[in-house]
């Protein structure tokens, strides 16, 4: 089961309420629209679409980017649509309003009630103990009512619901398989790329020849200490 634009439009409103469905099917138009085309094309003021759009985000609904203009100095907000918070927001809802069925099919079933012949009023059997069986709106008397056809009715929409719930979980898991496997599949050609990729070979630079300076052997001569002959002088002898 998809979740169709009226499912959509149906989360969307219960935010914002009937008068919010035009931005709604405009949002839904097309990514990335600035906050001035939107209030442009619903034709309301920029300060209730952005309350809108600001009530929508904070139910995660919606996402937005944000660019400066270059001429004006300011920001200009381009809002997108969620798709799967929007999915995860309407599964939550039937999953409430499933509990209220199912509550309401228990006190059915295990209740007896009673109604006014004038349709004034639906009291169950302590209620109308207390009433002594007659209305508390026009006094007349009060029969037991026959809610077969209700209970059928409650046990017939609880099981749509179940199955519509369980159908969106069941498309939700196979997505998100969906994505994973194909995000693993792209890793795995980038690694098999990166490996396959034949490596640059780098232009060798001709070493240069050594150059083998030829060491001069130092000449060290040898002084030839010449002894020098002390002559002792004879002293003269007076």
């Amino acid at each position: 089961m998809r979740l169709t634009q009226k499912k959509i439009e149906e989360i969307m409103i219960s935010v914002v309420g009937e008068e919010g469905l035009p931005l709604v099917k405009e949002l839904g138009a097309k990514d990335n629209i600035s906050e001035f085309d939107l209030a442009d094309k619903v034709k309301k003021d920029i300060k209730i679409v952005r309350k809108m759009l600001y009530l929508l985000y904070n139910h995660n609904l919606v996402s937005f980017t944000r660019k400066k203009d270059k001429q004006k100095g300011w920001y200009i907000y381009y809002w997108t649509l969620l798709p799967d918070s929007i999915r995860f927001s309407y599964i939550k809802k039937k999953k409430e309003l499933l509990e209220r069925l199912k509550k309401r099919l228990d006190e059915e079933t295990q209740e007896i009630f009673f109604v006014c012949t004038n349709n004034c009023v639906r009291l169950n059997f302590d209620q109308g103990m207390d009433f002594e069986f007659r209305c508390p709106e026009c006094g007349e008397l009060i029969s037991q009512d026959e809610n077969k056809k209700t209970t059928e009715h409650l046990k017939k929409k609880t099981e749509e619901i179940e199955k519509e719930i369980g159908q969106l979980i069941q498309q939700r898991t196979e997505r998100r398989k969906k994505v994973n496997e194909k995000k693993t599949e792209v890793e795995t050609k980038k690694r098999a790329s990166k490996k396959n990729k034949p490596k640059a070979v780098k232009n060798k630079v001709p070493k240069k020849n050594k150059v083998v300076k030829q060491k001069t052997k130092k000449l060290t001569i040898k002084k030839s200490t010449v002894k020098k002959k002390t002559v002792k002088s004879k002293k003269s002898k007076k």
